[in-house]
């Protein structure tokens, strides 16, 4: 399925305010959006900054909001 992110970026180098990136995508169902972050950043902006760790939902690095809600990126499906 064809997935469209918009993620929320601010990098104090060359922005003077925040705003967002959408980026588009091919994602499986069983994706968790941790796997779509990692894909954005090594197919099309390595750019992109984000923590995460375990990847396994333990240690809560890879918590962010996620559409309006509280979460961690590598238990939300997208």
């Amino acid at each position: 399925m064809n997935v469209k992110l918009k993620i929320f970026r601010f990098d104090p180098k060359n922005d003077t305010e925040p705003h967002y990136d959408t980026f588009m995508m091919n994602a499986k169902s069983t994706d968790r959006l941790l796997d779509c972050l990692n894909k954005i950043r090594w197919e099309q902006d390595g750019s992109l900054a984000y923590r995460m760790s375990c990847a396994h939902g333990i240690c809560g690095s890879d918590g962010m909001t996620i559409n309006g809600v509280s979460a961690l990126a590598c238990q939300k499906l997208v």
